[in-house]
């Protein structure tokens, strides 16, 4: 009785196998784009950009959703995102994906605030390497001697705007406050 209720199971459970693979391929069959894990390539996206403007709309759930004008998706009903095509944008991309343009301004935020935070110097300072555009001078802030810049700014740490230097004042600063200085 129990290799007949065991032989059973395993039968029903090849038949749910078989009949759920053969749905899925079904369900590919239905889309004319190349899907590659649930995903389109940008060129492809492209394709969609009928009018030409940059950008298209696609569902953040089914990537295959694509529209040229703003709708919702066919298979769920969720509101598409506008997804920017242009060349600039088109480096963008999150796995695989081109990020939609809310991302997109997120993640330019994310770097500009890298960068801002990446003026707070650490460990042994080479001020004339600070010095991009060669001009003998960068900014410093006149509290936090290790906040040094190639441009005009503010410090992130105390929020006081950065005052131009000399490379050798600047130095000299960081030295009498008990920086390490290359």
């Amino acid at each position: 009785m129990k290799k007949i209720i065991k032989l059973i199971s395993f039968a029903i459970l090849m038949m749910s196998i078989a009949t759920s693979q053969s749905l899925g391929q079904e369900h590919n069959h239905k889309h004319n784009t190349d899907i590659k894990s649930g995903e389109i390539s940008s060129k492809k996206i492209m394709q969609y950009d009928k009018n030409k403007d940059g950008k298209v709309y696609q569902c953040p759930m089914h990537k295959n959703q694509i529209s040229d004008k703003e709708s919702n998706c066919q298979e769920c009903g969720m509101k598409m995102a506008e997804v920017s095509i242009n060349v600039k944008d088109r480096g963008l991309m999150k796995n695989g994906q081109m990020m939609n343009l809310k991302e997109a301004k997120a993640h330019k935020e994310q770097i500009a605030a890298a960068k801002k935070n990446f003026i707070v110097r650490k460990g042994v300072i080479d001020v004339e390497a600070i010095d991009e555009n060669g001009d003998g001078k960068v900014f410093q802030d006149q509290m936090d001697w290790n906040v040094i810049s190639d441009e005009a700014g503010e410090c992130p740490v105390c929020g006081m705007n950065l005052k131009e230097v000399s490379i050798k004042d600047a130095i000299n600063k960081l030295k009498e406050n008990g920086y390490k200085v290359k």
